[in-house]
């Protein structure tokens, strides 16, 4: 699967790259709720709705990350019941995860002036180190770009 691709192809039809004007686009809603600290947020699926509800007790950047992962799950796999903890002890070890992880650090690479070595070198890569893309996005969420 080209997450790379699939990202520029998302971004060019709906003319940006900005994760709250492609959830509004696709028809999801994002909605800040009070949830325990370590749940970042999840997508959900009601009475055929679809909203990404994420922690509001978040900086407005880890946000943006929580829905572009969000995001990755349902342009990859259909979106059913998947939560993003970006916790630094937390990590899952799973095909799907890793993939959302990887199609949240492309699509944050076409909205944010990401100044990080980092970041490219999972852009580049054809096949990035899962933990390492996930260490990145938490570290992200955590300090800001």
């Amino acid at each position: 699967m080209n997450i790379k691709l699939r990202v520029h192809n998302l971004v060019h039809k709906c003319g940006t790259g900005d994760p709250f004007s492609i959830a509004d686009t696709l028809g999801i809603r994002v909605m800040p709720l009070c949830l325990p600290m370590n749940i970042r947020g999840f997508f959900v699926r009601v009475m055929r709705r679809k909203y990404i509800v994420v922690n509001e007790n978040l900086s407005e950047i880890a946000i943006a990350v929580v829905v572009c992962h969000e995001l990755g799950h349902i342009r990859l796999h259909l979106g059913y019941g998947y939560y993003f903890d970006f916790s630094g002890t937390y990590y899952v070890r799973s095909k799907r995860e890793r993939e959302a992880n990887e199609y949240a650090a492309h699509l944050l690479s076409h909205t944010y002036d990401v100044d990080s070595s980092l970041l490219a070198r999972i852009i580049n890569e054809k096949q990035p180190e899962p933990k390492l893309v996930h260490q990145i996005l938490s570290e992200f969420a955590t300090t800001g770009f």
